[in-house]
């Protein structure tokens, strides 16, 4: 695609940009009838980047899709540990496009970029979660020949 870019994550260069559409991409994941303090959001969020730290290329990678010059979104990938077999597999810890880049193939060709990572490393699969309430990620994790493994449900009481 004509305009596209996909590199590595420059911390110094991408990490306000990085965080701004991080913190809204996790904010969209709460339902919207789920009732949050935004100030107590904000401090988990917070702890949530330095926790699973991002700029740390020893635990995480991180790609960027720059569409013109423009920070158009990321894919952050790391390791989850399975809660059955505790093996420890990459996994998509963010998929990320800007509203203003969306349906323009971003998503799937930083999902394409981070997929090649995952098979140069040696490894022979790759997990994500997505929200019930976000249907177009889900369609495109459909597309992208993603299978549910596992249904999280809540109930009100």
């Amino acid at each position: 695609m004509a305009g596209l870019n996909i590199r590595d994550f420059e911390p110094a260069r991408d990490w306000r940009e990085f965080a701004a559409l991080n913190f809204r991409t996790f904010r969209d994941s709460i339902p919207a009838d789920e009732a949050v303090n935004e100030e107590e959001f904000k401090r988990h969020h917070h702890w949530l980047l330095s926790h699973f730290a991002p700029q740390d290329p020893g635990r995480n990678k991180v790609f960027i899709a720059e569409f013109d010059g423009r920070y158009a979104g990321h894919c952050w990938l790391g390791t989850q540990t399975d809660f059955f077999t505790r093996r420890v597999d990459p996994w998509i810890f963010d998929l990320s496009t800007k509203p203003e880049f969306r349906r323009k193939g971003i998503a799937a060709a930083l999902h394409a970029r981070a997929e090649q990572y995952v098979r140069d490393q040696g490894l022979p699969l790759l997990g994500l979660q997505v929200m019930a309430h976000n249907e177009a990620a889900a369609a495109l994790y459909a597309r992208l020949g993603y299978k549910a493994r596992a249904i999280s449900m809540k109930k009100k009481v």
